[in-house]
């Protein structure tokens, strides 16, 4: 069964949008700084989908393009913007150059306006995090499986900082067994065999399949990469679909429930400002 994420992000910046009316109400409107580096094919679809949500939200969304900054100019924007209580969320699109101290660019921004949740006290939790959450419960409302999640067998693919490592964080505080496998990991379709819940977060084809998926598990891909100018998932959805009990599509799956909580982040820090 195909898990739309269309339709949970419809539903939630429904509720955004109600939030975001009673803010205007009190004469705030949510603003967002979204800064850019480096090539522009490497971020612009990615902020393309960002202003367009934050357009149909009615969210002001700042982008700023640094292009060839160094990191010295980055960290000086970004304090510069933090400073400004006009705006309620900073995002510094990823991919950041690698010869950036990445932590020291997430800590510039304070942890009242990191809505991406990469900051260790970041006030908010990580997106991708909350989709994949949200995306779980729907298979689970679906399939009518009421089992506590420490009950069942977690496993995620990949442990990249903006989802498979935020997502293995989140469900090791919920006491969950969760299984993490990289590139390293003995045996890695052993384990995928054996899990009710796979989360995979690798970007390339076929990481899961119709030989390592066990019949009846949850199945959802956050990884995604480009093949013949088109948007692909970790897995082949015609190949998969008559062995997951649920699955998320490439695209509309875990991408747009993610913008969704993006927003709904920086709705929270705008009430928090208040």
């Amino acid at each position: 069964m195909k898990i739309s994420g269309k339709k949970v992000a419809e539903e939630v910046r429904n509720e955004l949008k109600n939030r975001i009316a009673k803010l205007e109400e009190s004469g705030i409107t949510p603003k967002l700084a979204i800064i850019t580096l480096g090539p522009e094919g490497a971020w612009e679809t990615y902020v393309r989908n960002k202003l367009r949500v934050a357009e149909e939200l009615g969210i002001t969304a700042a982008f700023i393009n640094l292009a060839d900054a160094d990191e010295e100019a980055l960290i000086k924007k970004v304090q510069e913007i933090d400073e400004d209580p006009s705006y309620h969320g900073i995002i510094v699109q990823r991919p950041i150059p690698k010869e950036f101290n990445r932590e020291r660019v997430v800590n510039a921004i304070s942890r009242a306006k990191d809505i991406d949740g990469f900051r260790e006290d970041s006030r908010f939790k990580v997106p991708v995090w909350l989709a994949t959450e949200r995306l779980i419960k729907e298979s689970f409302k679906e399939l009518s499986i009421n089992k506590p999640w420490k009950d069942l067998s977690f496993t995620i693919i990949g442990k990249g900082e903006t989802a498979g490592a935020p997502a293995a964080a989140e469900l090791k505080k919920m006491g969950v067994n969760v299984h993490v496998i990289d590139s390293k990991t003995q045996d890695p379709d052993q384990l995928i065999k054996a899990s009710d819940v796979v989360i995979t977060s690798v970007g390339k084809s076929r990481i899961v399949n119709a030989t390592n998926l066990k019949k009846g598990a949850i199945l959802i891909g956050v990884g995604t990469h480009t093949e013949n100018g088109k948007l692909k998932g970790d897995y082949n959805e015609e190949e998969i679909e008559q062995i997951a009990a649920t699955y998320t599509p490439t695209p509309g799956g875990v991408g747009p429930v993610n913008l969704s909580y993006l927003f709904s982040n920086l709705i929270d820090a705008a009430i928090h400002a208040t």
